[in-house]
């Protein structure tokens, strides 16, 4: 059974308590709505607790105990959802006291039984006293991105949940545009099932075609502008020059020098904190980028120095400031500041 299927069946059962979680938030998201749902409307805020905000890391364990001990107000169960905690993580003795994690443990042991506690974090590590405890005794459920497989039966089932008929071999066209399967791709499936959508809308026919999906700027078109900022940056050079017009063609090159400018922007950010002695995991947290991602843009920044990269910051800004002016073409304006990067 998938992951996906464990989570409608989890939905659709009674738990005492659950722990989802994963980078690809989608199917979690949708899980945690189907708990809210399933919840009498009438008394919905009620019986629908979130004891973490969308920013915080660190659990009032008192609240969230309490809040599960609370009997549910005229309905059958209560939802108490702890969403963005660190509780699953090796560090949490250093956070919390022991008294806390004593009582957590305790109600983990004896839970409430009309109370269903969700824990729903991006990341756990699987040494923690806290996962081997709820491994042990109850549904643990890893939503990380899926495999090729499992992406391609998760997008028949979107096709036909919006009844959308599409052969095989379009339908593989349709991945491999969406970009989903990309090494260090961004693209969520939230991203990919609201291009579904946009297909359900325009398709000119019963039988979805290759046709319908070429008439439609697909995410894979999104992820090539970051493919070519990256090559950019790595001063790929021919590959910058084999695909510089067709950029140019397809996008909006403001936007596009507006992501240059940006990347610019975020180097320089890497640098400054690298020369206060940040770590990469620590730059991570602090700029709010997945790891991986701080580690391509380290070796970009091998490629220059502060000075060069407070140069090009400069260029970049007064050329978006003479295209908007009307003082130089905007895809001249583009072509001028790729090949100041390249030949930097």
């Amino acid at each position: 059974m998938s992951d996906s299927d464990l989570l409608k069946d989890l939905s659709d059962k009674f738990f005492d308590v659950c722990l989802v979680y994963g980078e690809e938030r989608y199917e979690i998201e949708k899980f945690i709505e189907n708990m809210k749902e399933s919840l009498s409307e009438s008394f919905r805020q009620l019986n629908f607790i979130s004891v973490d905000s969308e920013y915080d890391v660190e659990t009032n364990i008192d609240f969230l105990i309490n809040s599960c001990e609370s009997v549910p107000f005229m309905d059958e169960k209560r939802v108490v959802l702890v969403k963005n905690s660190n509780l699953f993580q090796t560090s949490t003795t250093k956070i919390y006291s022991n008294d806390d994690i004593i009582k957590l443990k305790n109600y983990l042991e004896n839970p409430l039984q009309s109370t269903r506690l969700v824990f729903a974090p991006t990341k756990v590590d699987k040494r923690s006293e806290l996962y081997k405890l709820i491994n042990k005794k109850y549904e643990v459920i890893n939503c990380d991105r899926l495999d090729k497989i499992g992406f391609s039966r998760w997008v028949s089932n979107r096709f036909k949940e919006k009844n959308i008929t599409i052969d095989n071999h379009t339908k593989d066209y349709f991945i491999q545009r969406c970009g989903y399967l990309n090494k260090d791709s961004q693209v969520t499936l939230l991203d990919v099932e609201s291009e579904i959508e946009k297909l359900r809308v325009n398709k000119t026919q019963k039988n979805l075609s290759i046709e319908d999906i070429e008439k439609l700027n697909l995410l894979i078109e999104e992820n090539n502008v970051f493919k070519y900022i990256d090559y950019l940056f790595s001063k790929d050079r021919e590959k910058v020059y084999n695909t510089t017009k067709q950029i140019i063609f397809s996008f909006n090159s403001i936007l596009v020098l507006s992501l240059i400018g940006r990347q610019i922007s975020l180097l320089m950010k890497i640098y400054i904190l690298r020369k206060n002695g940040c770590s990469q995991e620590s730059i991570a947290k602090i700029l709010s980028l997945q790891a991986f991602v701080i580690k391509k843009d380290m070796i970009q920044l091998k490629k220059y120095t502060f000075d060069e990269l407070l140069s090009l910051y400069n260029l970049c800004s007064e050329l978006d400031y003479r295209i908007k002016k009307g003082l130089i073409k905007d895809s001249i304006g583009l072509e001028v500041m790729v090949n100041k990067i390249c030949k930097n």
